[in-house]
């Protein structure tokens, strides 16, 4: 699968241009007057543009959080009958919390595993019972900690470390950890004894530095399956200081003190990393793939679904201004689909730089900021309902005013000028799935929106 960069940064003919500009205008109206200095301009209204899509597999994408900033990572699997199987295992490291620690004759008592549940990153149902499972990388495998992995990426594992069954996630409620004052959601997974001693049976130099460390423990993977359908997406948030962690409970032989002592080890500092998995076979959306799409669009995150977008006929429409221009696209339904599978709260514009590198279109930049937090409302792309026809629709609007200027003025006839993705945002944080109507659809067809003005 090739991978992909991904950075913030009906024919017409020359006579029927003209005479479509003429003919598909509504009446003029004020528009546009800042963008004219101030003087008073008609715009001209169409949405007849030829728009074609394509229905295309995501690339993959760099999953791993070396700089331990990621929100939360996806554990788990949802079994989607429109969009088929959506998988992700969680691959990490884990560090000392202080370098050195004296195990000697420590003895282990038990080992746990506390993962920070993510509320707003889950997807799926959580009433439906999960298994988790942890497991260690086989032998001669080990996570870099120095290297980015992708998210079609996964390692080899032997050992099972420790396992959860048939539990409910509980996302949303809060419990207590450690002490009476700190109360979060975390699931908490006992680990195999042995695997504690023999953590604490490492050499002491095998203790002095990070890198040392991880030669020896080489990492684990976080899996997850559920028993029913859908299932479910977890979000942990490993970079939780707090709530996510690797506690081991210890003494010492011969020991005085009753109590055990503990240590803890973090995932903060750790590489980590996701691999998704997706299986389109049986589902509504397999004969669909790397198809023409006229009827229906499907766009889903993680590494799942994007829709390509081209105007062909762009090139054609020469000495005119675009005041604003816009991706009309309302959602449907489709039979046997789960309500519990919300459509995407984010849709974005990417664009095709060189091969291999997708960057975000000028419009969506531009309502980012300089500093890429300013948010999308200049920008659109989440869901709104709004009523067309005296019927309530759910819409998304997707600026692509500077975007298509440029195609206006580019001459070239190049295919590839001509063309945009849709996809879900943030890409590697969402595994939501959105279905659409397609541009020749009978009930609310995808179109651009394209207010401009004619100039000489």
């Amino acid at each position: 699968m090739r991978h992909t960069t991904f950075t913030g940064t009906l024919f017409l003919g020359i006579f029927f241009t003209g005479l479509f500009l003429a003919n598909s205008c509504t009446k003029p109206t004020p528009f546009g007057a800042g963008l004219l200095e101030d003087q008073l301009a008609d715009f001209a209204y169409t949405d007849t543009l030829t728009v074609q899509c394509t229905l295309v597999p995501e690339d993959s994408i760099i999953t791993s959080d070396r700089s331990s900033t990621a929100d939360y990572f996806f554990c788990g699997q949802i079994n989607d009958p429109v969009f088929g199987l959506a998988k992700s295992d969680i691959y990490s490291l884990f560090r000392l919390t202080s370098l050195a620690p004296n195990f000697q004759n420590a003895v282990v008592d038990s080992i746990v595993m506390f993962l920070r549940y993510d509320a707003p990153g889950f997807y799926g149902d959580t009433l439906q019972p999960q298994t988790l499972q942890v497991h260690r990388l086989a032998a001669d495998t080990i996570i870099r900690w120095d290297q980015n992995y992708f998210s079609n990426q996964s390692l080899p594992v032997d050992q099972l470390l420790g396992e959860v069954s048939n539990f409910l996630p509980t996302p949303n409620i809060n419990v207590n950890l450690f002490d009476t004052t700190n109360q979060a959601p975390y699931l908490r997974i006992p680990l195999d004894n042995a695997f504690g001693q023999e953590l604490l049976g490492l050499d002491s130099l095998d203790l002095l530095s990070d890198t040392t460390f991880w030669q020896k423990i080489r990492g684990i993977r976080i899996s997850a399956t559920s028993s029913g359908d859908p299932g479910a997406l977890m979000a942990f948030d490993l970079n939780n200081t707090t709530y996510s962690r690797i506690r081991l409970y210890y003494k010492y032989d011969p020991d005085t003190v009753t109590q055990s002592r503990t240590f803890d080890f973090s995932f903060v500092g750790g590489n980590k990393f996701t691999n998704f998995v997706h299986d389109y076979s049986g589902s509504t959306v397999e004969p669909h793939l790397n198809q023409r799409a006229d009827d229906l669009l499907f766009v889903q995150g993680m590494t799942g679904l994007r829709v390509k977008v081209e105007f062909p006929f762009v090139h054609l429409l020469d000495n005119i201004a675009v005041n604003k221009a816009e991706l009309e696209l309302t959602t449907t339904t489709l039979p046997g689909d789960n309500p519990l599978l919300n459509s995407a709260n984010q849709l974005v514009l990417t664009e095709l730089i060189g091969d291999t590198t997708l960057s975000l279109t000028t419009d969506v930049l531009y309502s980012l900021g300089s500093a890429l937090n300013g948010g999308f409302n200049a920008f659109g792309g989440f869901p709104q309902i709004e009523i067309d026809n005296g019927t309530d629709v759910e819409r998304y609007r997707l600026t692509v005013t500077r975007r298509f200027q440029n195609m206006v003025d580019n001459s070239s006839g190049d295919i590839k000028d001509q063309t945009l993705y849709i996809s879900v945002y943030p890409q590697s944080r969402s595994a939501m799935r959105t279905v659409l109507f397609g541009p020749k659809s009978a009930t609310f067809p995808a179109k651009l929106a394209l207010k401009y003005t004619k100039v000489q």
